[in-house]
């Protein structure tokens, strides 16, 4: 090989090398970049084991007590919880955040209780017989004594005396239609006989909670409605508890304001959103206290039926995903080490031969000085 060849030669294997080198150096970074993801995987999986969520005691198993994942439903349905408690949620604002059915229940029924209730197919009245029923004269005189006391209760609070103390009324109520409450209560002066309607007249809760009751009996027991057959009364021990249920729920909203969700799923079903929006504080819980007969403030870390567990669901799903990701990092470490490996042989080849067409340079190079020597 000529002098000229050689040193071409040389320049091309030196090039090589430099590429070779700088492939090399490249490729010992990715795999430092590899270490510190790894690092940081490692620091993630650890992060994630420490996973928690929120469960609420829905019951038992014998002795054993029987806890569920928290969710909306569970919290605020009736008799899901096994304490019994009522709960409804709120926002910063205090708004008791509602179903789309309540929603609309409450807006159809013009903030009337009785309107609310039939909505969900129920009346507050504790009655089971009409006056045009086949009851007893007895029976059907008990009733009508019960629908007076109730209107005495009422005009007692609100200070109207009509008739005498000997109940000189007579009650009625006028029915435009065959559903419920749509009609109006009447009241007939005996001594007299003239027949007036009896709106309300009350400023207060209680005065409201007695017209509407004393409403209730009248209309189930005098409206040509038959709605006494048409909703679940209160005469049924196994109505009155989910009547109270949905009476709270109503005088919240009224005194709370209420609002739902845009998207109603979070709402009913994102178990996930919930929780983190009771976390974040953006949501609250409140729990109905039969002392103060009202609903009061509680929370996740003060609440007994609530507590923080290992999320077990949560914990398989990242070791799968960090036994996934360790993979990924283990085959793209092997596939660095060939190449590593693969670089080092080209080097080793290429290195040879740079020294041997160094060599055959030199030689040219010493046999030309002793020629011109």
């Amino acid at each position: 090989m000529g002098m000229a060849a050689s040193q071409a030669r040389l320049l091309s294997i030196t090039a090589r090398l430099t590429d070779n080198e700088n492939s090399g150096q490249d490729i010992s970074y990715s795999k430092i970049r590899l270490a510190d993801q790894t690092e940081q995987v490692n620091t993630d999986y650890l992060n994630a084991l420490k996973a928690t969520k929120l469960t609420v005691l829905t019951g038992f198993n014998g002795s054993e007590e029987v806890y569920t994942d928290i969710s909306y439903n569970l919290m605020t349905g009736y008799n899901t919880l096994a304490a019994g408690q009522q709960y409804v949620v709120t926002d910063k604002k205090g708004r008791v955040l509602v179903t789309q059915k309540q929603k609309e229940a409450y807006e159809a029924s013009n903030g009337y209780l009785n309107g609310f209730l039939a909505a969900y197919g129920y009346s507050q009245a504790d009655i089971d017989i009409t006056k045009n029923s086949d009851a007893s004269d007895e029976d059907k005189a008990l009733t009508e004594q019960k629908i007076h006391d109730a209107w005495d209760r009422y005009l007692t609070s609100v200070d109207l005396h009509y008739g005498d103390e000997e109940h000189g009324l007579d009650f009625g109520y006028v029915s435009f239609s065959d559903e419920p409450y749509d009609g109006y209560v009447t009241y007939t002066d005996l001594a007299t006989g003239e027949t007036k309607a009896l709106n309300y007249e009350g400023t207060t809760q209680e005065q409201r909670e007695l017209y509407d009751y004393a409403v209730a009996l009248t209309e189930a027991y005098y409206g040509t409605s038959d709605s006494a057959n048409k909703l679940d009364t209160a005469a049924k021990a196994e109505n009155q508890t989910f009547i109270k249920y949905l009476t709270n729920i109503f005088n919240k909203m009224q005194s709370s304001g209420y609002y739902v969700e845009a998207d109603e799923t979070k709402t009913l079903k994102d178990n996930a959103w919930f929780e983190d929006q009771l976390r974040s504080g953006d949501l609250q819980l409140e729990y109905y206290s039969a002392t103060e007969k009202k609903f009061v403030s509680t929370s996740i870390d003060a609440d007994s039926s609530i507590q923080e567990v290992e999320d077990e669901r949560e914990i398989a799903i990242v070791e799968r995903e960090y036994q996934m990701k360790l993979e990924e990092i283990e085959q793209q470490d092997t596939k660095f080490d060939m190449e590593l490996k693969k670089l080092d042989t080209e080097h080793n080849a290429l290195q040879t031969e740079y020294d041997s067409v160094k060599n055959v340079i030199d030689k040219n190079v010493e046999k030309s000085f002793q020629i011109f020597s």
